[in-house]
C-alpha cells in the first residue's frame, strides 16, 4: 500500500522506485554510500550543495572526503526585495539565485543536491527549471560526456505543493511523511535508471533487486501501512465532495494517474491560497515600518509568489536605540503566554545560520503555519509577538 501510495503522491513512474526508512537523514546517508562505486576518486568528481538543512549536505560532504573529492557551496545572496529589504539594509534578506549556480558546474559535477524548499528562508525553488540549466550546462561543458545527477530535499517543500519527481527529470528525491500529517518515517524516489546505473547495493549480498539494495532491512508494516492514509487525506482538501473513506478506497484499487493527479493539483491549488493569505497577513506585521524600526527583520524574502507559510526573522538593535533580542527570548516570551508554538535555533540548517553571521546556538525565531490554520491563529501570534518583542499598538 505505502510505496504505490507515494508513488502516485510524487508522480514517480512505479512503485518500485520508491524507498523507505526511518528518517530522511538515513535516506540520504544511504544513497550517499550507494553513489560511492561510481564516483571517481582524487579530484576527478565534484559534488555541489545548497547552503541548507544538513541532511542534504553532510552525507556529501563526507562522501567528497572519502573519495578525496571537492564539495561546492551554492550560497545564497542579498536579494532586492522591498518588503524584506526596505533600504538595502537587512542582511538577512538573502535568496538563491541560479546565476551563482552556474559558474559552480563543470565537466567534473557528479551530483548536485537541492532544497525544494529552504526550512530557514521559505523560498521556494524552481526545480525543473534548475535541473535543466544543470543538466544543459554540464552536457555543454563536458562536451556530452558528463554523467550528472540531482538529488532533491522535499522535507520543508511537501506540505506545502506538489512534489513531481517526473517533471522535474531529477534522479532522486526525498520528503518525511511525519511532515505531511503521516507517522515517522521518510520515503525516497530512486529513478530505475539511476539505480541501475549508479547505485551499488549497501544491503546483504544475495539481494540484487533494486529497492532492497538500498533499504536496508524492511521498513515496518504498520507504518508503511499506515502512509498509504495521506494521499487521500491531500487529495480530499480540494475535492470536498468526495469522502475520506471513499478516496481511500479508490487511491488503493486505482491505477488512474490522470484523475489522481489532477485532484492533487486541486488540493495543493487550494493549499496555497490558503496559505498565501495567512503569509501575507503575517508578513504584513513583520514588515511594517513599526516593527522595522525596531529592528524586525525577515529572513529571506517576502514575495508571496516565491515562499511558504515557513517564516523566519530575527530582531536586531532598533532605529532609536532598543536592544537586539535573542530568538531564544522572543520564543520564551511567546510561549509564557500560552497556546502558541513557535520555536528558535538553527533547525538542523546550521551552515545557513553561520553564513548569515548569527549565533548558531541562538539561529532565528520561526513560525511554521500550514493550510489548516487560521487568519485568527496568525492573529494570535501576532498579538503573542508584539507582548514578547515589546511592541506597542
Amino acid at each position: 500500500m505505502g510505496p504505490a501510495a507515494t508513488a502516485l503522491l510524487v508522480n514517480s513512474s512505479s512503485p518500485s522506485e520508491i524507498i523507505f526508512s526511518n528518517a530522511s537523514t538515513q535516506l540520504s546517508e544511504n544513497l550517499a554510500r550507494a553513489l560511492e562505486h561510481t564516483i571517481r576518486p582524487d579530484g576527478e568528481d565534484e559534488f555541489i550543495a545548497m547552503c541548507e538543512h544538513e541532511t542534504n549536505v553532510g552525507p556529501w560532504q563526507k562522501l567528497a572526503g572519502r573519495t578525496r573529492n571537492k564539495l561546492l557551496f551554492w550560497n545564497p545572496t542579498r536579494i532586492q526585495d522591498a518588503g524584506s529589504n526596505q533600504d538595502g539594509s537587512n542582511p538577512y534578506a538573502v535568496g538563491y539565485l541560479v546565476e551563482n549556480l552556474i559558474p559552480l558546474l563543470s565537466s567534473k559535477t557528479r551530483l548536485v543536491a537541492l532544497s525544494a524548499c529552504s526550512n530557514i528562508l521559505g523560498s521556494f525553488m524552481d526545480i525543473k527549471n534548475i535541473t535543466k540549466i544543470i543538466r544543459e550546462t554540464v552536457h555543454e561543458r563536458s562536451g556530452g560526456l558528463g554523467r550528472v545527477e540531482v538529488v532533491v530535499d522535499c522535507v520543508a517543500y511537501a506540505p506545502h505543493r506538489r512534489i513531481d519527481v517526473r517533471d522535474w527529470d531529477v534522479d532522486y528525491a526525498f520528503f518525511s511523511y511525519y511532515k505531511v500529517y503521516g507517522p515517522h518515517i521518510a520515503a525516497m524516489y530512486v529513478r530505475a535508471g539511476s539505480a541501475q546505473s549508479s547505485l551499488g547495493s549497501i544491503s546483504h549480498y544475495f539481494i540484487t533487486d533494486p529497492t532492497n539494495r538500498l533499504q536496508l532491512g524492511g521498513p515496518g508494516y504498520e507504518l508503511t501501512y499506515a502512509i498509504s492514509r495521506v494521499l487521500p487525506y491531500l487529495m480530499s482538501i480540494g475535492n470536498a465532495n468526495t469522502s475520506n473513506s471513499s478516496l481511500v478506497e479508490k487511491v488503493i484499487s486505482s491505477t488512474d494517474e490522470l484523475s489522481i493527479g489532477s485532484a492533487l493539483t486541486k488540493s495543493f491549488d487550494a493549499i496555497a491560497k490558503q496559505e498565501s493569505t495567512l503569509v501575507e497577513r503575517l508578513i504584513g506585521f513583520l514588515t511594517e515600518k513599526k516593527q522595522w524600526n525596531r529592528g524586525v527583520r525577515v529572513v529571506g524574502g517576502v514575495d508571496l509568489r516565491e515562499r511558504a507559510p515557513t517564516i523566519s526573522f530575527v530582531v536586531v538593535e532598533g532605529k532609536d536605540g532598543e536592544p537586539a533580542m535573542r530568538s531564544q527570548d522572543i520564543v520564551a516570551g511567546v510561549d509564557a503566554q500560552g497556546g502558541i508554538g513557535i520555536r528558535f535555533g538553527h533547525f538542523y540548517a546550521a551552515r545557513l545560520i553561520e553564513f548569515l553571521g548569527l549565533p548558531e546556538a541562538d539561529g532565528v525565531v520561526r513560525v511554521s503555519l500550514v493550510h489548516y490554520n487560521t487568519l485568527e491563529e496568525v492573529d494570535a501570534i501576532i498579538t503573542a509577538l508584539k507582548k514578547a518583542i515589546g511592541l506597542k499598538d
